[in-house]
């Protein structure tokens, strides 16, 4: 199987599609957990209602982080050029492997393509500090395994 720019403008609008899903989730916690804090009347039980509303506000605040991350990982994979095919592994980088695909971007895991699976990964990552700046046709060894870098888009 050949991999395509087609390919990587597809895994763009699907991890788009996620990350905007995540972040409608997200959003909707965010909601329930304010509802919650406003509508928890203080009873007579003055401490639990403090620790109550603590740990609600400590539930906050971790979904303020990661709602910051998915911004961030959005705003990260709009830089994406998909139309662009590069010789070198680089962000944005379409990797086929003799051991899998990588989808050198931001790192959402397997994404699943035309019964293919693609692994979307950021630079950062053990497999994409190995693979950067190579070029098709290089072995790389990665965890006692010998990826060999078949074709790059």
């Amino acid at each position: 199987m050949k991999i395509s720019i087609d390919i990587k403008h597809q895994l763009v609008n699907q991890m788009q599609e996620l990350l905007n899903e995540k972040m409608t989730t997200l959003s909707k916690a965010m909601e329930e957990t304010i509802e919650s804090m406003q509508n928890d009347t203080k009873s007579s039980a003055g401490d639990k209602f403090e620790t109550g509303r603590e740990m609600m506000q400590i539930e906050l605040n971790n979904l303020r982080v990661q709602m910051s991350q998915l911004q961030q990982a959005n705003h990260d994979l709009a830089k994406v050029n998909a139309s662009l095919s590069t010789n070198k592994v680089s962000f944005g980088s379409l990797v086929k492997t003799n051991l899998g695909n990588y989808f050198i971007s931001i790192a959402l895991g397997k994404i699943k393509i035309e019964n293919q699976d693609y692994y979307s990964i950021s630079l950062a990552s053990p497999v994409g500090k190995i693979l950067k700046d190579k070029q098709a046709g290089v072995d790389v060894q990665f965890n006692g395994k010998t990826l060999k870098i078949e074709e790059i888009i």
